[in-house]
C-alpha cells in the first residue's frame, strides 16, 4: 500500500494543508524550522489510519481551539490488498488518483484506484472514519453516502508511530506488535499461556504478609465506598494478553528492555513492528535522531530507506547528521504560513543541491540562510551575530531560524543562493564586490527573491575596512592579524614585513628601513595615506590565481577576530562599512513576513532586502523589495 495524498483541515497548528506525494517514493524526511507543523502531519496520518475504535480528541486538537470548524483529515491510499477491494470493504467506494495527486470520483482509465479515508471530528469530539469520494465533474458536492471505515479495515492500512510510548510494544498485549506476532503463531500463544499461569502461581506464593495485610485494608476501604463485595483481595501478576500494556515483557537476561536507553527501545520497537507486519506497514518516526548516536542513526536511515522493509516511511528531523546520510530527493520542506496554511514541498533538483546538502546540511533546517562568500565573511558574520544578539530588546538570530553558512566563493555562493531560493528558502547573500564574474550573478539572485549585501565600489571586506582607517588604525589592523597568524610571533612579524615591502614595491613605493609594522613611519617617509591603505589591503587579501600568499583573515576564527576589530574601531562605526553592516543586520534580523514557499504567497513590499526609511544605504533592487544592498 502507498499513501499518495494527505489533506488536513483545522487540526492543531494546521488550518489547511494538501500534500501530494510522488507516485513511487517510499521514504520521506520532513524538515523545516520549529513549529512548521511537521509533527502534526505525522499525527494526522496516524489518526486517519488509526486501527482501533477508541481515540480521544479534545478542544485543543482543533485549529485555534475553534470547535465550530470540524477536523477533517483525508488520506488517499493506493496499491490496496485484495481484501480491501471487495464489495463488503471498499469495492463500491473506490476513487481515482493521477500521477500528480489529483483525485477523482471514480478510478477511470489513466488513474490509479484508491480509497480515501476521511477522519471527521465535530464539536461533539466523536471521531468518525468514513470513505470520501470527490465530486464528479459539474457536481459541487462530494459523495453523499460515505461508507464507514471499520477498525479492521484501517488495521490493514495502519500507520505505526515510534514515539515515547514505544515501551507498550515491548510487552505482549492485544494492541502491541509483540501481541500481534503471538496471535500469528499458534505455538507462541500456547507457550505464553503456560508461562502466564506459572508466573501467576509463583507470584501468589511469594506475596509477603505485609502486602497481604495491605490488600485486606484496600478490600475493607473499597467495601466502605461501595466499590465491590471483595472476598479475597490479594496481590498478583496480571499476565493477560488483552490489557493495553501487557505485563509480560521482553527481557535481556534479567533486565527488561523497558529499562534500556530510549534509542535501543525505539529501534527494538521498529524491528518488532517490521516483523509483525511483514514489511507492509507505514512507519512514522518523529525526531528520528532522538536517543541515537550518529553511527546508529546512519544505520537506521539506511535500513528505513531499503525497499521491502516498510511500505512507506515518514520521519521528521532537525539533525544535520541525518541529512548527510540522505539524498535531496528524500527531503520534504514543511512551512507554516501566518494564515495557518501549511505548505509541503519536495526538493525539486536533487543533483544540483547535493553539494549544499553534503557540505552545509544546516541550510535545510533554517528559516533564513545567510550565505557568506568565504571563511572570512563567515567568521565575521558569526561574531557580528553574537554581538547583535546581545543588544537590548534583540531577538536572537537563532530564535528567528537564521543559519549562517560558509559559502563556495563568489560565483559558487551565488549559485547555491539561487538553488535554495528555488526550493523555498529565504536567503541573504553576503559577498565582496571585487569579482566581476561574481557580481554578474547578483541580478539573478535578486530576481529569484534573495537579498544580496555587498560593499560599494570594488572591495573585499579587508579593503573596505582599510579604506576608512588612518595610520594608527592600519597599524591596529596589522596587529589584529598578527594575533591570529599561523606562524610563531617572530616568524609572523618577519613574514608580514616582507610581504608589505613587496606590495609597496609593486605599487611603486618604498617602505622605510627598520620595522614596517607601524604605518605612521610610512606616512613620515612621505607615502600618501591612500597608498598606505592600498598596500595593507592588498597584502591582507591577495588576489589572483597565481598568488601563493595566504590572506591574513582567511580562516573562520580569523574572520571572527576581524569582526571584533571592526566593532572596537571608532572610525568604522560610521561611513560605508557601518552602513553596509547595518544593511546586513537588517537583512538577517527582519521578520519573515511571507511564506518561503514563494510561488504560494504574495511578496510584501517590505520583504527581505529592503531597508528602514531612515537608512542611508542605497537599495538597487527589484519591485519586490529584495535586492542588492550597497553602502
Amino acid at each position: 500500500m502507498q499513501i499518495r495524498r494527505i489533506d488536513v483541515d483545522n487540526f492543531r497548528g494546521i488550518q489547511s494543508a494538501s500534500w501530494r506525494l510522488p507516485k513511487h517514493q517510499r521514504f520521506f524526511a520532513l524538515i523545516g524550522p520549529g513549529d512548521a507543523t511537521k509533527t502534526t502531519l505525522l499525527s494526522a496520518i496516524e489518526r486517519a489510519l488509526h486501527d482501533r475504535a477508541g481515540l480521544a480528541f479534545a478542544d485543543t486538537d482543533f485549529h485555534n481551539a475553534a470547535v465550530d470548524d470540524p477536523i477533517r483529515i483525508r488520506v488517499a491510499v493506493t496499491d490496496l490488498p485484495d481484501e480491501l477491494i471487495t464489495l463488503d470493504a471498499f469495492g463500491a467506494n473506490l476513487a481515482g488518483i493521477d500521477d500528480n495527486g489529483e483525485w477523482t470520483h471514480d478510478p477511470d482509465e489513466g488513474v490509479e484506484r484508491c480509497v480515501i479515508v476521511e477522519l471527521l471530528v465535530e464539536a461533539d469530539l466523536e471521531p468518525v472514519w468514513q470513505t470520501y469520494r470527490p465530486p464528479t465533474a459539474g457536481d459541487l458536492e462530494a459523495d453523499h453516502d460515505p461508507r464507514p471505515v471499520r477498525a479492521k479495515h484501517r488495521a490493514a492500512m495502519a500507520a505505526y508511530r515510534v514515539d515515547d510510548r514505544v515501551d507498550a510494544h515491548l510487552r505482549w498485549s492485544s494492541t502491541s506488535s509483540l501481541g500481534k506476532l503471538a496471535t500469528q503463531r499458534g505455538g507462541t500463544k500456547s507457550t505464553l499461556t503456560a508461562a502466564n499461569r506459572a508466573a501467576r502461581d509463583a507470584v501468589t506464593s511469594s506475596v509477603s504478609d505485609e502486602l497481604k495485610t495491605l490488600a485486606q485494608e484496600i478490600q475493607a476501604a473499597g467495601a466502605r465506598i461501595g466499590a465491590a463485595a471483595f472476598r479475597d483481595l490479594k496481590p498478583g501478576l496480571d499476565t493477560s494478553l488483552f490489557t493495553t500494556r501487557g505485563n509480560l515483557a521482553l527481557f535481556e537476561g534479567d533486565v527488561p528492555l523497558t529499562n534500556f536507553g530510549l534509542g535501543t527501545r525505539r529501534l527494538t520497537g521498529v524491528a518488532t513492528q517490521q516483523l509483525a507486519n511483514d514489511g507492509s506497514t507505514t512507519l512514522l518516526i518523529d525526531e528520528v535522531e532522538y536517543g541515537l548516536e550518529p553511527h546508529r542513526l546512519a544505520h537506521l536511515l539506511t535500513h528505513l530507506r531499503q525497499r521491502g522493509n516498510f511500505s512507506q516511511v515518514f520521519v521528521t528531523t532537525h539533525s544535520p547528521t541525518a541529512l548527510r546520510h540522505l539524498d535531496p530527493a528524500d527531503l520534504v520542506i514543511v512551512r507554516s504560513g501566518g494564515s495557518g496554511t501549511t505548505h509541503v514541498q519536495s526538493l525539486t533538483d536533487p543533483p544540483a543541491l547535493r553539494p549544499v546538502l553534503m557540505s552545509n546540511p544546516e541550510a535545510f533546517l533554517a528559516r533564513r540562510v545567510v550565505l557568506n562568500e568565504g571563511k572570512t565573511e563567515y567568521g565575521v558574520v558569526l561574531e557580528l551575530i553574537r554581538h547583535w544578539d546581545q543588544e537590548e530588546d534583540a531577538v536572537p538570530a537563532a530564535a528567528l531560524g537564521v543559519v549562517p553558512l560558509e559559502g563556495d566563493g563568489g560565483t559558487g555562493s551565488a549559485k547555491w543562493a539561487g538553488q535554495l531560493l528555488d526550493v523555498g528558502y529565504d536567503v541573504v547573500l553576503f559577498m565582496d564586490s571585487d569579482d566581476a564574474q561574481a557580481n554578474a550573478c547578483v541580478p539573478d539572485v535578486v530576481e529569484r527573491g534573495g537579498a544580496v549585501v555587498q560593499w560599494s565600489g570594488d572591495h573585499s571586506i579587508e579593503s573596505a575596512v582599510c579604506s576608512q582607517l588612518d595610520a594608527s588604525g592600519l597599524t591596529a589592523f596589522i596587529a589584529a592579524a598578527l594575533e591570529v597568524a599561523d606562524d610563531e610571533e617572530d616568524a609572523a612579524r618577519q613574514s608580514f614585513s616582507d610581504r608589505l615591502r613587496a606590495a609597496a614595491t609593486a605599487a611603486g613605493q618604498t617602505l622605510p628601513a627598520g620595522t614596517v609594522l607601524h604605518v605612521s613611519t610610512w606616512i613620515a617617509a612621505g607615502i600618501p595615506l591612500d597608498d598606505c591603505r592600498s598596500i595593507v589591503a592588498t597584502t591582507s587579501s591577495p588576489k589572483g590565481k597565481n598568488t601563493k600568499a595566504k590572506g591574513w583573515f582567511k580562516r573562520v576564527d580569523k574572520g571572527e577576530r576581524l569582526a571584533r576589530f571592526i566593532l572596537a574601531t571608532p572610525a568604522l562605526q560610521v561611513g560605508p562599512v557601518a552602513q553596509t553592516l547595518e544593511a546586513l543586520k537588517h537583512a538577517i534580523y527582519q521578520p519573515l513576513i511571507s511564506s518561503p514557499i514563494r510561488d504560494a504567497e504574495t511578496t510584501d513590499p517590505q520583504a527581505v532586502g529592503s531597508l528602514p526609511d531612515d537608512s542611508e544605504t542605497a537599495v538597487d533592487g527589484s519591485s519586490t523589495g529584495s535586492g542588492t544592498l550597497h553602502a
